[in-house]
């Protein structure tokens, strides 16, 4: 099931969204601000992701989580690695 992330401005804000989602037949579910791993806000950041294959999608989510488990590596290491390959 694919889920639709909305935030709205206020409470009754997000009363019109929900009674909106369930008269096109979405189903509702309340899910505080710190239980959401990711946003996106911007309408560009969607359209720019639904402009990517489910493929890429799907890499992208998966670097997420790999991050979230610590198997990421730092920044700095990357940098320097790269330095000592290819020079300044």
């Amino acid at each position: 099931m694919e889920r639709l992330l909305i935030k709205g401005k206020s409470k009754e804000d997000m009363r019109l969204i929900a009674d909106l989602a369930v008269k096109i037949g979405m189903t509702i579910e309340y899910v505080p601000d710190e239980e959401i791993p990711y946003m996106l806000n911007e309408p560009e950041s969607l359209a720019e992701w639904n402009r990517l294959s489910p493929n890429q999608q799907q890499g992208l989510l998966d670097a997420i989580a790999e991050l979230e488990t610590g198997l990421g590596i730092p920044s700095e290491i990357v940098m320097k690695e790269m330095r000592e390959k290819y020079g300044k």
